[in-house]
């Protein structure tokens, strides 16, 4: 979508025209829910998160600066909730309880649960677990570089506007990350 469509988009949601929020909901869904799920790796989370990223386009559009743009502005939102999300949850862990309905006694789980990716064709599988297990060992920032330019389809300039920083550092995060991916991926082939 480019930026005319968006600002027409914008303009009607802003209206409060239903169509044109679905719309944009739907242009940008994907992308979102994507960056969210590598970011977590808990599709439920990821989902809730894309939600909320919603929710506050929603609450904030009114202050929205049409000559930023969308796309950073959108990701960036949703960049902060998953910070604000990890920040707590390191905070406090994540806890399940069950209770056995036969001795009524309370289990509980301090492990925060984790989903493996959506099914992927078989053929590919493997290759896509040892990527995602490449990206896990990156450092989080290098992680999301990467992350905002595959799922965001962003440019680098936009990337270092979401992430706050300099563009030089977006870029060298983004070579550093992919040379550690290619090393990372080469040595896991190696002893596969």
């Amino acid at each position: 979508m480019d930026a005319q469509e968006v600002t027409v988009l914008l303009a009607q949601c802003q209206g409060g025209d239903k169509h044109a929020w679905d719309a944009l909901v739907e242009a940008y869904w994907q992308r979102l829910y994507g960056f969210a799920w590598q970011s977590t790796k808990n599709p439920e989370l990821a989902h809730d998160l894309v939600q909320e990223t919603f929710l506050r386009v929603v609450q904030k559009l009114e202050r929205y600066d049409h000559r930023n743009k969308f796309d950073a502005w959108l990701f960036r939102i949703l960049v902060n909730l998953i910070r604000d999300h990890s920040r707590a949850r390191v905070r406090r862990p994540i806890r399940s309880t069950v209770i056995d309905n036969v001795t009524g006694a309370e289990i509980t789980d301090d492990m925060a649960a984790r989903t493996g990716p959506p099914s992927d064709p078989v053929h590919h599988q493997e290759d896509v677990q040892r990527l995602y297990e490449a990206l896990e060992q990156l450092p989080d920032m290098d992680r999301q570089v990467l992350l905002l330019r595959h799922y965001g389809e962003m440019p680098f300039k936009d990337i270092a506007k979401t992430l706050n920083c300099p563009l030089g550092t977006v870029l060298a995060r983004a070579h550093r990350a992919l040379e550690k991916l290619r090393v990372f991926m080469e040595v896991d082939h190696e002893t596969a």
